[in-house]
């Protein structure tokens, strides 16, 4: 029998592949509502998935798109969006998604009632700075500045961030991840050995039964690998880039810092050898400021 390798889960090639494909309607309705239930919002029903995962559509990927859209009946739309690395600025995305997916389903002159109402989730693999301790899973709502429990319910942007849960999920017991269903996908989705875990995420969420199998039926189709292996290489060519971006941006700071530091020095008639001492600057770059 051929022997499964491990793969990223959170790999959006194969997160499309499990959430948003035809049959799989069940497995995407839990995974919303468990990160609807760690707020206690109320959950969805009957999830009906926009333009469904297709092979030959995601094998020459490039580009990142919404990974996966749904509507439920009573008008709203849930929108997964999966990224692996980035900054802030991906919030400013998650805003304009959201803000496109309003526009879209209006058309001018028709009823305001038709908008429908958005949660958008987004999966990301690494940690977003908020300026406070960190949280693995926030969400943002339009709400009244001085009374937060007014709120305006057309829009929740739920942010998870995996990395954040590695450590609570270590700690978890098991009828911890019963109670916590948000869990048990985290569980999933970071498990670097999921044959060692499958029977306490069976146990824990019934879904985990078809989720699991899903995920053996992806790992040994050797066309669904390839294209899992072409998305990766080009995923791990944007975190590259993006890696060396910030340290060029760093470079660019600290230069600017040496620059603004000498040119304060100069200016009190310090003598230039120590101005280069202390900022690390050449002598020429000194006598041109």
């Amino acid at each position: 029998m051929k022997r499964n390798r491990e793969i990223d889960k959170l790999n959006d090639l194969f997160v499309r592949y499990l959430l948003g494909k035809n049959g799989n309607e069940n497995m995407l309705e839990d995974m919303v509502n468990a990160a609807l239930s760690d707020f206690n919002f109320e959950e969805v029903k009957d999830l009906e998935i926009i333009d469904p995962y297709n092979l030959s559509e995601n094998i020459d990927l490039k580009e990142s798109i919404i990974d996966i859209k749904a509507k439920t009946k009573d008008n709203q739309t849930v929108i997964i969006e999966i990224q692996l690395c980035g900054n802030m600025d991906f919030v400013k995305r998650i805003f304009y998604y959201i803000s496109k997916n309003i526009v879209n389903e209006l058309r001018e002159g028709e009823d305001y009632k038709k908008l429908p109402r958005i949660i958008s989730i987004n999966l990301l693999n690494f940690n977003l700075d908020f300026g406070d301790e960190g949280k693995p899973h926030r969400c943002f709502k339009l709400i009244d500045t001085k009374n937060h429990n007014i709120d305006l319910d057309f829009i929740q942007m739920h942010i998870i961030e995996a990395k954040r849960f590695i450590e609570i999920i270590e700690k978890s017991t098991l009828n911890e991840l019963k109670k916590n269903r948000l869990l048990t996908w985290m569980k999933f989705f970071t498990s670097k050995n999921l044959k060692a875990i499958e029977k306490e995420l069976m146990e824990a969420n019934p879904i985990m039964t078809k989720v699991i199998e899903e995920y053996k039926r992806f790992t040994s189709d050797d066309k669904l690998m390839r294209a899992y292996d072409a998305r990766d290489a080009f995923l791990l060519g944007q975190k590259m880039m993006l890696s060396r971006e910030r340290e060029e941006g760093f470079e660019e700071g600290r230069l600017a810092e040496q620059i603004s530091m000498a040119t304060a020095m100069k200016k009190e008639n310090i003598d230039i050898e120590t101005i280069k001492r202390i900022t690390g600057l050449t002598i020429k770059e000194i006598e041109k400021l």
